[in-house]
């Protein structure tokens, strides 16, 4: 399997992992979490593009590394993504720090991701 297929399917993840931060930031501002959302979907360049990225995104490395490689890879990377946001605080979501615990469950998942490489 080639590394740049995994990566790519990580990195769909990661991106995905994003927009709950952005439209809980929007609903801060706008003061309703459905304003914050039809805002989000409505208007957001950023989503259409996520969107769109993760659908070519599919169809170049789901053939190649499988469709369960594939979710477990994008799943992990929201995972990593997430712990990261959470971490940071990024968009002004309150810190929640990297934990053994969490690091240990995300650790599980890339566990999990290379088993599904697995050849017998």
């Amino acid at each position: 399997m080639n590394i740049i297929y995994v990566i790519a399917a990580f990195g769909l993840g990661a991106l995905i992992s994003m927009q709950p931060p952005i439209n809980a930031q929007a609903a801060a501002i706008l003061g309703s979490p459905l304003l914050g959302a039809a805002c989000s979907i409505s208007i957001s360049l950023v989503v259409v593009l996520v969107g769109a990225l993760f659908v070519i995104g599919a169809l170049m490395v789901a053939p190649k590394v499988g469709v369960a490689a594939f979710f477990v890879f994008v799943v992990l990377g929201q995972l990593a993504g997430a712990a990261i946001i959470d971490h940071l605080a990024g968009f002004g979501i309150p810190a929640n720090p990297i934990t053994w615990q969490r690091a240990a469950g995300i650790l599980l998942v890339f566990a999990g991701a290379a088993l599904t490489q697995l050849r017998f």
